[in-house]
């Protein structure tokens, strides 16, 4: 089995089927009453069998009563995305696994998505508003919330 694939099946297994998400392909969902959030696991370009296995993670949101995009694919059918660090800022901007550090980046995952979900699960509201009224932050990243700040590039 794939080092990726291992951690796609751990992850959701362990850590997110409990929890109510469902997986399809690299992506990870869960539904509430006013929106649905998404996980997707992102490899690198770079990716190579000589190295360590390379993801980054991106993060989405719908409103339960807003359609989907319809003539996009990915999380861009979703009304806003972004990158893992914009919501949990201890997250690092990409994670390396290899067999050693498998179980030690399935628990970092499973932190990061909870202090995520968390997050949404405080803001969707103020989310959906600035989705109504197109308001996003800089160079249209993700959805406007007062909370939010930029990641350091």
């Amino acid at each position: 089995m794939k080092i990726a694939d291992e951690l796609l099946s751990k992850l959701h297994t362990r850590y997110l089927k409990p929890l109510g998400f469902k997986k399809k392909g690299h992506t990870f969902s869960r539904p509430h009453a006013a929106y649905a959030e998404y996980y997707n696991i992102q490899g690198s370009a770079w990716n190579s069998a000589d190295k360590p296995w390379r993801f980054y993670i991106n993060v989405g949101i719908s409103f339960t009563d807003i359609p989907l995009h319809t003539n996009v694919v990915g999380m861009w059918k979703y009304h806003s995305h972004a990158r893992l660090p914009l919501f949990v800022r201890t997250a690092p901007p990409d994670y390396d696994i290899d067999p050693a550090n498998l179980n030690q980046v399935l628990e970092q995952l499973a932190d990061d998505f909870s202090k995520c979900s968390e997050y949404f699960s405080r803001r969707h509201a103020i989310l959906k508003e600035s989705y109504l009224k197109n308001r996003y932050i800089q160079n249209g990243r993700f959805l406007y919330d007062p909370e939010l700040k930029e990641p350091s590039q």
